[in-house]
C-alpha cells in the first residue's frame, strides 16, 4: 500500500512538469508569432521558462546566470523547445 502511494506521487510530479512544459511551449509560440522573435524554453530551478534569445545573449554577456564559457548555441541544444 505504501509503495502504491509513493508511485502515485512520483507520477504526479511528472504530470505537473509535463503540464507546465506544454503551457510554456504554447506561450513561446504565441510570443514568437506576436513579436517575430526567437524564443527558447529552458528549465531553470526545476521549472520550464520562456526566454527570448537576445535576452539570453545579454545575460551571458553580463554573466548574470551563467558560468564563463557558456554560449547561446549550447543553450539552444539544452532547450526543450525553440521557436522557428
Amino acid at each position: 500500500m505504501i509503495l502504491q502511494i509513493f508511485n502515485w506521487s512520483v507520477n504526479l510530479k511528472e504530470l505537473l512538469f509535463k503540464y507546465r512544459l506544454k503551457k510554456t511551449i504554447k506561450e513561446a509560440d504565441q510570443e514568437s508569432r506576436l513579436f517575430k522573435r526567437k524564443y527558447l524554453v529552458i528549465v531553470f530551478a526545476g521549472k520550464p521558462k520562456v526566454y527570448r534569445k537576445s535576452a539570453l545573449k545579454e545575460l551571458i554577456n553580463r554573466r548574470a546566470m551563467f558560468k564563463k564559457g557558456v554560449t547561446v548555441q549550447q543553450l539552444e541544444k539544452m532547450a526543450y523547445y525553440s521557436t522557428p
